[in-house]
């Protein structure tokens, strides 16, 4: 699974849609279907929107600052570059946004925590720690930016667990935080 990370994919097909390839067809192999971790509600979906506007005040405000002073270097915030200064294309790359979302959540939480918490029953901790690996694998960048995803990562596998086994709050923060990230851009306020 995680040699999907390694794969030279063009840069527009995210690894994570992939990985929702590969995790459809193992939970297909088992008899197994996405209903059974997406599911909820409203109020995980307002709690998972809530933590990921958070997390995304806390990267910008904290993290940012943090890890420029270890780095001794800014932190590059431009995933999407093509939305600076232009607020007609945040609709567009807000929608692919959302999308990636989906399958990241879907393939990293939905799939390989669920299969960790279905393998060491008891403690989810390790469940969560292997789940946040995946998230830094996967993710392209340096290593403040893989760091970052780990760390993001470890709080969506915790909602994962802490909101009954569904994907419906870490889907949300995920969205959440990049469409966050992406408008913040768009107005030049990171960058």
């Amino acid at each position: 699974m995680l040699a999907i990370a390694v794969i030279p994919f063009p840069e527009i097909v995210p690894a994570a849609l992939p990985m929702l390839i590969v995790a459809t067809g193992a939970r297909w192999a088992r008899g197994r279907s996405w209903a059974e971790v997406v599911r909820g509600g409203g109020f995980p979906a307002v709690v998972g929107a809530l933590a990921g506007a958070l997390a995304l005040a806390l990267a910008v405000v904290v993290g940012s600052q943090g890890m420029s002073a270890l780095s001794q270097r800014s932190i590059e915030w431009s995933e999407h570059p093509i939305v600076r200064g232009n607020l007609g294309l945040v609709v567009i790359v807000g929608v692919y946004v959302a999308v990636t979302a989906l399958a990241a959540e879907l393939a990293l939480r939905g799939w390989i925590v669920e299969r960790m918490l279905e393998l060491s029953p008891g403690s989810p901790i390790l469940p969560v720690f292997v789940g946040s690996l995946a998230e830094a694998a996967t993710t392209p960048g340096d290593v403040t930016t893989r760091l970052g995803a780990g760390l993001f990562g470890a709080g969506l596998g915790w909602l994962y667990v802490k909101s009954g086994r569904s994907v419906v709050a870490p889907i949300c923060a995920r969205v959440s935080f990049q469409s966050g990230a992406v408008v913040l851009e768009a107005l030049r306020l990171v960058g």
